[in-house]
């Protein structure tokens, strides 16, 4: 499935949110069958992003999210740690479950927390 404009703007009705894209904090795209990150520009104001379980294979598409806080991209098939160049508020970040050989390109992330 494509994550177009009209797509994100139904998920966004059918879970309650605002058809605003900048004014909401979270989005549940999670287990949408989501092949890439697309058309999330305009949600400038995210904070949570659900993105686990969709069959992602790139980190992408998130350079407007500068205020995102916490990403859930865990249960993809992504191979690389990269495009979070711009999302350095993130405290939480889920990469678990994922084809990824090699922890790197998290130094610029000073605020991302280690659970154990």
């Amino acid at each position: 499935m494509e994550m177009t404009k009209e797509k994100l703007r139904e998920l966004c009705r059918k879970d309650g949110l605002y058809t605003t894209p900048y004014l909401n904090d979270k989005l549940y795209l999670h287990y949408k069958g989501f092949r890439s990150i697309a058309n999330l520009e305009p949600y400038t104001g995210l904070k949570v992003l659900w993105l686990e379980g969709n069959g992602l294979h790139a980190i992408s598409g998130l350079d407007a999210q500068t205020e995102l806080s916490t990403l859930y991209l865990h249960e993809n098939l992504i191979e690389k740690i990269e495009g979070l160049e711009h999302n350095v508020a993130l405290d939480t970040l889920n990469l678990s479950k994922n084809l990824i050989p090699r922890i790197e390109n998290l130094s610029h992330l000073k605020n991302l927390r280690v659970r154990g």
